[in-house]
Order: structure tokens, then sequence, then C-alpha cells
């Protein structure tokens, strides 16, 4: 494969219709996988992390991406395994079948534990009322397409964007940020299958800050593996969010491999992050602590997800296994 990966960038602002299962970005291709993360805190400052994958190792299926997290605590440490908030998403990974809805003025998927809903903004409802979350898009729509090329088989979308959060967890109010990603490729494929997982990713960082006077900043980006040229990403700044394709981030690791700081230049603009919490033994948090705006952020949350080299395609493989009944193959 060649150092310099080819793709395109692009920004669109936000409609219904993205949330629609019929929208994809380009022709010729798939959902392979769509992802809700919320990052948020309590009045004490506590933070809480959800995930859920959806259409990602089967389409139409939805699970907690157990046993990493279905809601934890994220105490400032960096034990790889922070307490489960609710036990039954510690041990086994549920895979619920989705049903799709297209109301016209809304969008759900639900599945036997709750449900997720776009309309002007996001809701997601566990069935149970132990958690709901809220969000408002304070980004527009990133995407990220890297087309089939030298050593890249099957070509691959990739969309992100941020929202400013509100719910409550286990009856504790909480706020912060959101996101929902998504993965496109060929039909029938799934995320593991795709060059992103499989031969590209090196980081994967999403932060999002707010700044005294309630402005939103934040944004999201790739760094290659092995140091491959692959920096592409956007910013949300000044309330306009502008897509990137030469963003470079240099990690700092302690002793035990541990991620502790993370410098990022976006364009003309440098951020500083500080990581003191894990998530799992490849997700850390921590928060934005400088930047070349000279704005002391007044709340802030980063997300990394470094692997190093284990995700390789072997393993990839190997995880994608059990699923090959269920897939037909």
């Amino acid at each position: 494969m060649a150092d310099q990966i080819n793709f395109e960038v692009r920004i669109q602002a936000p409609t219904l219709d993205h949330y629609r299962r019929e929208w994809v970005p380009g022709p010729g291709v798939g959902p392979a996988g769509m992802w809700i993360g919320a990052v948020v805190a309590d009045a004490s400052g506590r933070d809480y992390w959800g995930l859920r994958g959806a259409d990602d190792f089967l389409v139409g299926m939805t699970h907690v991406v157990s046993p990493i997290t279905g809601f934890k605590k994220l105490p400032a440490s960096f034990n790889p395994e922070p307490p489960h908030l609710f036990p039954e998403y510690s041990t086994i990974d549920w895979f619920k079948p989705m049903e799709y809805h297209d109301s016209g003025d809304k969008v759900s998927l639900e599945y036997y534990s709750g449900r997720i809903e776009r309309d002007d903004g996001f809701h997601w409802y566990d069935a149970s009322g132990r958690w709901e979350m809220h969000g408002k898009n304070v980004t527009d729509v990133f995407t990220v397409h890297v087309p089939a090329q030298d050593g890249i088989e099957d070509e691959v979308y990739y969309r992100h964007e941020l929202m400013a959060a509100t719910g409550v967890i286990d009856g504790i109010e909480v706020s912060g940020y959101l996101h929902q990603d998504y993965a496109y490729g060929p039909p029938g494929t799934v995320y593991p299958e795709l060059p992103i997982a499989r031969r590209l990713q090196g980081m994967w960082v999403s932060w999002l800050h707010q700044n005294p006077d309630g402005q939103w900043g934040g944004g999201c980006f790739w760094q290659g593996r092995d140091g491959l040229s692959f920096g592409p990403g956007y910013q949300l700044k000044e309330g306009i969010t502008t897509a990137h394709d030469d963003i470079v981030a240099t990690p700092t690791f302690n002793d035990e491999g541990k991620l502790t700081r993370l410098a990022a230049s976006i364009g003309s603009d440098s951020y500083s992050f500080e990581f003191d919490t894990s998530g799992s033994y490849i997700h850390f948090f921590g928060r934005l602590v400088d930047s070349s705006s000279g704005k002391q952020p007044s709340r802030s949350w980063c997300w990394v997800e470094y692997a190093g080299g284990m995700l390789t395609p072997e393993l990839l493989d190997l995880m994608l296994q059990r699923f090959r009944l269920a897939r037909g193959r």
C-alpha cells in the first residue's frame, strides 16, 4: 500500500434525510455501521460514557458494544475496566433486531431495549427508563471518502457529527456531548471488513468544548497507521464547521503505554489535550487544555480510540467468525 492515501472530505448541513435508511453518501454503497456515543458529566463533574452500535456486525441489528460499554462511570484512572452502571451489559453483547419507522417528520430505530429517534434533534431512550439522552447538532455533517486504490480493495465512506447533549442517567441529570457516526461500503459488507478498520486507522479522535460565553467548539479526525499519511477530519470554530485533509496529531504516552497528551494542528489552528482516564483497553478520555485561540474552555471532553497494532485484519476476521451463519456465509 502506498504511503499516501487518496481521499476526499466534505461538509453538509444536516437534514432529516441524512438519517433515513435509504440515504447513502455515494453510488454503489450501503450501510456498514452506525454508532451513538455519549460523553457527559453530572453536576459534580463525574463523567459517564455510553455507546451503542448498529449495522456494524449484522446489518439490521443493534448492540451495546459489550464489554466496552452500555453505560459506564469514568473515574479518573487508567484502569481499563471502569464500572458498568448496568451489569447485564458487562458480560454479553446483546444483539437485537431493529425496526425502522419513518413518519415524515421523524425517523426512529426501535429495538427490544430502547429506541433512537431523529427529528429536529436527537433522542436516545432506554426501554426501562434507566437513561435518556437528547442532542442538538452543533456541527454540520462531515464525510470522508476513500476510493479503491493500491492496497485499498473496497471504497469506504465515513461520516461524523457532534451534538450538545442533555439527559438523565440512572436518575442523575447530565450534560455534555453526543456524536453519531456512520460507515458505508460495498453492499453486504460490515465495518470490520472495510479498509479504515483494517488498513488505515492508527488513531481516532473526537472532542467537544464549550467556552465561558457558551460558544461550542470541537471536531473529529483520523490519523494513519504505522506512519501512513492519513489525516482527514473537521473542526468547529466560531460556529462554522470546516473540513480538512491534512490534520497532524502528536501523541505522548507514559511508561505503561497509556495516552497522556495529544497535540493537534488543524489548518492554522492548534489544540492540546490531556488524558487521565481509560474506558477500555483502547479508549482514552481527557480534556482540551490549550489552543491557539487563547480561550480557556469552561467544559470539554475528548475521546480517543487508539489500539496500537492490535486491530489487525486477522483479529477482525476472527471477531466476525461467529456472525457467518447469521450473515448466510
